[in-house]
């Protein structure tokens, strides 16, 4: 921690007391904040809840194009076989987003979705490769740290948050409402919002005598869902926006506007959150985990990147040109 400035002693100690001080607030309010700002309908809360896994669509389909223009390998093979895991990284990125698009804005409205959705992957497929099929070397070899850099970021917080998820079970706000599909629930187990468990409550280690077996499979019933409350997966993929932290660190040029990069993927990230709280998916606690643990990670690996990969890379050019 040696290289840390003063600047970012500061952002530590504001973000840490900004967590605690919002965590404090939802081990209190999780469940009063949710009744007061639930409202599924809101066009807001459904355009933000929709674009909230935008980042991590992106950042496939780009860090496989950064990739593929890179020659990883010291043999043929090698490269080929990173040339063809490349263009495959490519077309699952463009998969996962054009089934995003379709699902989130498009529905079952139209016949044969699987052809619609097939047609447009092979297409964005081929428009991110060839229309950078002329991308220069040299560029793509600086983006090479930055992609790499992106890809680990979401897969750690997401990792993260999915062992979370198991271990903590936690009902969703939304299965507890009570609405048409779930009044015979409702009906059956008591009054609205017995479900509800406290964030700091994992449901591996606590008890509840409401979540019998029976109880958990009628709620997977409607939604599969039901019981993965905890941490917000869509707020840690809208978290994968700090990855743009890095770009500052790469090109010498963006450093003076360095707040850009984390206070316009903040601001997104916020509103994200918002939106899923609205929708009943999360409650405060969940996002504000969610969006910190993908903050977190974007920090930590910037960390390690910067003084085990890119620091040497420097130190080596430098003694090259003494």
């Amino acid at each position: 921690m040696k290289n840390i400035t003063k600047s970012g002693y500061i952002g530590i100690i504001a973000t840490s007391l900004s967590f605690i001080g919002l965590i404090i607030i939802a081990t209190f309010y999780d469940l009063d904040i949710n009744k007061a700002l639930y409202s599924p309908e809101n066009p807001f809360a459904r355009f933000f809840d929709l674009l909230g896994q935008l980042p991590s669509y992106i950042a496939a389909p780009f860090a496989g194009v950064i990739l593929y223009h890179n020659d990883i390998g010291k043999t043929k093979k090698k490269i080929t076989f990173f040339k063809l895991l490349s263009v495959a990284i490519i077309a699952i990125g463009c998969y996962m987003a054009v089934d995003w698009l379709w699902w989130g804005f498009v529905g079952e409205n139209i016949a044969y979705p699987a052809i619609y959705i097939t047609f447009f992957t092979i297409a964005l497929t081929s428009a991110v490769f060839f229309g950078t099929i002329k991308l220069e070397k040299a560029t793509a070899k600086k983006l090479l740290i930055f992609a790499l850099f992106v890809l680990i970021v979401f897969a750690i917080s997401n990792i993260i948050v999915q062992v979370m998820k198991i271990i903590w079970a936690r009902q969703r706000f939304r299965t507890m409402v009570d609405i048409e599909k779930n009044a015979a629930l409702l009906a059956a187990y008591g009054k609205d919002f017995e479900g509800f468990t406290a964030w700091y409550k994992p449901m591996t280690i606590f008890s509840m005598d409401l979540r019998t077996s029976e109880y958990v499979r009628l709620h997977l019933a409607l939604d599969s869902d039901a019981f993965k409350s905890f941490p917000s997966g869509h707020v840690v993929a809208a978290a994968a926006a700090f990855g743009l932290i890095l770009l500052p660190d790469i090109y010498e040029n963006l450093k003076k506007h360095r707040w850009m990069f984390t206070t316009f993927p903040a601001i997104y990230v916020v509103l994200v959150a918002i939106s899923r709280i609205m929708m009943g998916a999360h409650y405060l606690s969940d996002v504000v985990f969610g969006g910190y643990i993908g903050f977190a990670v974007a920090i930590l690996a910037r960390h390690i990147i910067l003084r085990k990969v890119m620091k040497p890379k420097l130190q080596l050019t430098v003694n090259k040109g003494e």
